[in-house]
């Protein structure tokens, strides 16, 4: 994988227009850096439980078979086969998963299930939990759904665990990635996409064109 120099403005880990003084942030009945160290540890303990959900909810899923043909993840398996999974988890099992697995983030995490673990369906996550970890030490969750639909996203990733990036230095990162990456190939390969619904994510134009907020070049002096 290639790393392109810093040539395009940062835009979420800087501000570059209305500027923001944190020496003025206060937290009631709480000591600020308590405050930062509780909600950084609760955000980080969520984004391994949240993964290590979506792993055994996903091997659950491919477990499942009716008249003898199995499941597919992305819910598309036809016949019954998910109909029938819908009225078993309603009616056997009691419960419903469909508000999570219909998740935005849910489908672009597992796509990475095929990379982090080539053996997924042999093994079992709830015996084998070390297996299936999730694989970094300094990033969480939804760095994985900024770059999934990228060529480069493992790669990307390691490079981020490894640098220690915070989320919003890791946008600019890979902001400043397409862009070079447009220019050399002459054409807007990649776009970056920001939306209300969801979290910020990179398109790879290849497989579908959509629209894109422009970035700036950095003023050179």
């Amino acid at each position: 994988m290639k790393i392109y120099p810093k040539t395009f403005e940062s835009v979420f880990s800087e501000d570059t227009r209305k500027k923001f003084d944190f020496s003025q942030v206060s937290t009631k009945d709480i000591e600020i850096n308590k405050y930062i160290k509780d909600f950084r540890g609760l955000l980080i303990d969520f984004s391994y439980n949240l993964f290590d959900f979506y792993v055994k909810v996903t091997w659950l899923k491919k477990k499942f078979c009716y008249q003898n043909k199995q499941i597919s993840i992305n819910g598309n398996t036809g016949g019954n086969v998910d109909y029938v999974f819908t009225r078993f988890l309603r009616r056997i099992i009691g419960r419903d998963i469909q508000f999570l697995t219909r998740d935005f983030l849910y489908t672009k995490v597992i796509s990475y299930f095929k990379d982090f673990f080539p053996d997924f369906d042999d093994g079992n996550p709830f015996e084998n939990t070390e297996f299936y970890k999730f694989p970094f030490k300094n990033i969480t969750i939804e760095y994985l759904v900024v770059v999934y639909q990228m060529e480069d996203r493992i790669e990307l990733l390691k490079y981020a665990d490894e640098q220690k990036m915070t989320y919003a230095t890791f946008l600019d990162f890979v902001i400043n990635q397409i862009y070079s990456i447009n220019e050399e190939l002459g054409r807007d390969k990649y776009l970056f996409i920001i939306t209300r619904r969801h979290q910020n994510y990179i398109k790879d134009t290849d497989k579908k064109l959509i629209s894109i907020k422009k970035v700036r070049r950095k003023t050179k002096r």
